[in-house]
């Protein structure tokens, strides 16, 4: 009955609360014409079937700035998604909607890169060079995307240009504390084929100052990191060709991560290391038939993690194979029908467990999106049947609508039923394990709408989001009688909030301002769990109030840019007694475009934490005051 009412309680914040929908990212979408001449203009997945979503679409323009970056840091000024950042040499990972690490998707070129071991994605290890768009996706669609779709996920890829020629981009940075890197990628094509060679390099010492906070007395201490050395490369390089109506191609990408882990703030030294390695393999291929398209793809994923310090050398590694067949079909403008067929194996071996464990999925997939004669409003329904280890689980379905007014307004719904397996470390660790643990089940709303008022010099775009989720059987680690922490499907938790974005734009002769800001309040608490005390309390990590905001100022080829973010205070602990206090983080760009004949010279000096916050985003690992960085590209 608890459980009904919060149900309710959802759908009645939902209508009260409006909902955003930005313009949909094309980044998939090919123009394709039979021989009748009717052109079949493709979307990728969630753009054609995902409709109702809240989603933000990083491109190649707004990911330039970042070209020196990891995917966390981008996403801590671009999104608000809660990036859980342990430092410079640290792992990153990603939270949204009030949900954990593992409610959010991480998927490339389609493919879920979470580990099956932990059920998270290492963001700091996704350089943005490998990248050409950032698909957002806020929300639950496990019908369409599978396993871990809860809170969200991050949709990341590159795009193949036929008939471009040669093309050459190559940058160099150098900053504080020993911080150097450098980015490449050079691309040909012509009407067939169409491949690009991608590499990256970093190496910082990250030797910085930071105040001891913890320290007893006054003034605090001043001390210097120690033992955060990070040392980064890799490789990405993809073939692509076009014979009549075949597209076909591979992709390869191989990284190697080297890092110190540096001691938290209670521990003077460490000498904790971690060493990651991948190696990530794609093949596709897609025709056409009519207003047919058949895709079909496959990916092996290799990865190894070592872990070494005095008392621990762990080495862990992973085997993922997944294939899939995939038919979209276009019968008129109104009918548009999609088809799939997953199967996915994984395998993992560690000294954790008592024998290497493997996982066999095969999942059903189908959705199906009606538009109006007008195209004033369009429905989408999917839904998603998967076979783990010969049982079925509960099916995934997804409802989504959108509906056009008043020239370019538009209100949007979504509705969704999503789950989230269990990882290979709760299922088999040692001794700890339980293999009787069940998926994590979330209901998941959305309702709002969208306001774009465009003019000629300027336009504003605005958007809410309401957004109500319910997530059943969260998997807690926890203490049994014997005292060993065992995870166990006893807790409910009840994610609830609002999401605000406000672009805009002014043009005026050869100067250009433009302006943005992401909101995000998240009330996450649980309403059933093991220990009483806890109900109705915030979830640990898990802030209010997150946002970031930007000001950029244009005159013809000058740039200067002032990006802050702000995150409000996390709990730290399930009684909500301790906590890390709000923080907020300005930085400032200025950047330099010269033109030559048949080439275009980039400069630009960057400070990150511009005004020295103090601050911690997990508990006892301390951030960097002022960075300066200095940069140099060159585009032929």
């Amino acid at each position: 009955m608890a459980t009904k009412l919060k149900g309710m309680k959802c759908y009645l914040i939902l209508f009260i609360l409006y909902l955003t929908q930005p313009i949909y990212s094309q980044q998939d979408s090919t123009i394709l014409t039979d021989h009748s001449d009717t052109i079949v203009l493709e979307k990728s997945r969630l753009p054609a079937f995902g409709l109702g979503h809240n989603t933000t679409s990083l491109g190649e323009a707004e990911l330039k700035k970042y070209s020196s970056r990891n995917l966390a840091q981008v996403l801590q000024l671009e999104s608000t998604f809660f990036v859980k950042n342990y430092g410079p040499s640290g792992i990153s990972s990603l939270s949204g909607r009030g949900g954990g690490a593992s409610h959010t998707a991480v998927l490339w070129e389609g493919f879920n890169i979470q580990s099956p071991m932990l059920g998270q994605a290492d963001i700091s290890l996704l350089p943005t060079i490998f990248v050409d768009y950032v698909d957002i996706q806020y929300g639950g669609e496990s019908a369409l995307f599978g396993n871990s779709s809860i809170g969200g996920a991050l949709h990341l890829g590159t795009k193949s240009k036929f008939g471009k020629g040669w093309h050459f981009e190559g940058n160099v940075h150098g900053g504080s504390f020993e911080d150097f890197g450098q980015q490449l990628k050079l691309t040909y094509s012509n009407a067939w084929y169409s491949g690009s060679v991608r590499s990256f390099y970093h190496n910082a010492k990250n030797n910085y100052l930071f105040k001891d906070i913890n320290a007893f007395g006054f003034p605090k201490p001043i001390k210097e990191q120690t033992n955060a050395r990070l040392q980064q490369w890799g490789l990405l390089q993809e073939h692509n060709f076009k014979v009549k109506k075949h597209q076909f191609g591979l992709k390869a990408w191989y990284q190697d991560s080297k890092r110190q882990i540096p001691p938290p703030l209670l521990l003077s030294t460490s000498n904790d290391f971690q060493k990651d390695a991948s190696l990530r393999l794609v093949a596709h291929w897609k025709t056409y038939f009519g207003a047919q398209i058949w895709k079909a793809r496959s990916a092996l994923f290799l990865e190894s993690l070592h872990f070494q310090n005095d008392a621990v050398n762990s080495l862990s590694k992973i085997l993922s194979s997944i294939t899939e067949v995939e038919n979209k079909w276009y019968l008129n403008d109104y009918h548009h029908f999609n088809f799939g067929l997953n199967y996915s194996f994984f395998k993992a071996v560690s000294g954790g467990y008592a024998q290497d464990p493997q996982q066999h999925r095969l999942s059903l997939f189908a959705a199906y999106k009606l538009a109006s004669p007008q195209k004033k409003w369009s429905g989408t329904f999917s839904i998603r049947e998967e076979l783990v280890n010969g049982k079925f689980i509960t099916p995934a379905a997804s409802l989504g609508a959108v509906w056009k007014f008043y020239e370019q307004f538009q209100l949007n719904l979504h509705l969704s039923h999503n789950y989230r397996l269990p990882t290979f470390n709760d299922l088999y660790w040692n001794t700890l394990g339980n293999s009787n643990l069940k998926p994590e089940y979330s209901w998941n709303s959305e309702l709002g709408i969208s306001l774009p008022f465009l003019f000629k010099k300027y336009s504003i775009k605005t958007s809410l989001t309401g957004f109500c989720n319910l997530i059943n059987d969260w998997i807690l680690w926890s203490p049994n009688t014997a005292g060993l922490w065992r995870p166990s499907n006893v807790e409910q938790v009840w994610a609830r909030g609002l999401e605000v974005n406000l672009q805009g734009k002014v043009k005026w002769k050869k100067w250009q301002l433009n302006t943005g800001l992401n909101y995000a309040f998240t009330k996450s608490t649980r309403t059933k769990g093991s220990e009483q005390s806890t109900i109705g309390k915030q979830l640990i990590y898990t802030p209010e109030h997150n946002a970031n905001a930007q000001v950029q100022i244009q005159f013809h080829q000058t740039s200067l840019l002032y990006q802050h973010s702000l995150t409000s205070l996390r709990y730290v602990d399930n009684l909500n007694t301790e906590i890390l206090p709000l923080f907020h983080v300005g930085h400032l760009r200025l950047s330099q475009t010269v033109n030559f004949k048949k080439a275009v010279a980039s400069f630009y000096i960057q400070i990150n934490n511009l005004f020295g916050e103090d601050y911690q985003v997990v508990s006892n690992r301390a951030m960097p005051w002022q960075q300066v960085e200095l940069g140099i590209g060159l585009r032929l």
